[in-house]
């Protein structure tokens, strides 16, 4: 698989990289934070947004998927941004996680926002690849769920790392496995997993305009999808190439593409 990480800025390099079939970005939250390589405070935020979600957007194929992640200032500037450049939403996904910065001033903050905008009608949807465990197999041993061609296993909700989802859903934290050090806003890989799975197939050409600590290009190179991933920071290129090398994590924990459960429909008995 083809995993090509460029050092640059997204908004110049993308009109030259030609189209894709999925895009995810987790771009600058422009809270201040220093990041290596990168101060995280613009006063242009509002500009610089617009125009990278256009060229991300322009750059999609006529049947690709554009993902926006971010907090809930952001989640307004992508609705915002999706009026004006008529971008169909199909999803509007909550990431849900504990440790959020702890503090007695008012809730702690526990999520993050996923909206979902494709190019078309006829946009690639794989669900039978992300389907999980539901809870009336799994929990309360519902003889119902006999009755139904995917007996025990459902499509997930649109609030993610619910205990449904299983392990490894949380922030990427402390001595976490996936931990890349200097890369404190992290996303799980089983995040990244099930999007490419939902909305991608082999061979796809998948685009990260934010490279960030490299989930993303990992992640699509482990599902046999190529990947292309930018970064401004020279040292979170570096980063991200180094990461490339070892591959992502979850192959090594056995964690294959959910299998959905089909089972045959069970004959009622006459009721007499």
């Amino acid at each position: 698989m083809q995993a090509t990480v460029l050092c640059g800025s997204c908004i110049d390099l993308i009109p030259s990289l030609g189209k894709f079939d999925f895009i995810f970005a987790d771009p600058p939250f422009n809270i201040g934070h220093p990041y290596i390589g990168y101060k995280d405070s613009r006063p242009d935020f509002d500009t610089f947004t617009a125009q990278w979600i256009y060229a991300c957007w322009d750059a999609l194929s006529d049947d690709g998927v554009l993902c926006l992640h971010g907090n809930d200032e952001l989640a307004v500037k992508y609705v915002q941004n999706a009026v004006t450049f008529s971008m169909k939403r199909i999803a509007w996904i909550l990431w849900h996680y504990r440790f959020g910065q702890c503090g007695r001033s008012n809730w702690i903050n526990g999520h993050a926002h996923c909206l979902v905008f494709a190019k078309s009608k006829d946009f690639t949807w794989n669900p039978e690849a992300v389907l999980v465990p539901s809870d009336r197999a799994s929990i309360y041993g519902d003889r119902r769920i006999d009755d139904y061609d995917n007996g025990g296993m459902r499509l997930p909700g649109t609030v993610w790392g619910v205990p449904s989802d299983g392990e490894f859903w949380g922030r990427v934290q402390g001595n976490n496995q996936e931990r890349r050090k200097g890369h404190p806003n992290q996303l799980p890989e089983n995040y990244l997993r099930r999007l490419i799975l939902a909305y991608t197939n082999p061979g796809d050409r998948v685009l990260d305009p934010f490279g960030g600590s490299g989930t993303t290009i990992v992640v699509a190179n482990a599902l046999g999808r190529n990947c292309t991933t930018i970064d401004i920071s020279k040292e979170t290129c570096k980063s991200i190439e180094e990461r490339i090398a070892k591959g992502a994590m979850f192959p090594a924990r056995n964690q294959d593409p959910i299998v959905p459960v089909v089972r045959k429909r069970r004959k009622r008995s006459a009721v007499k």
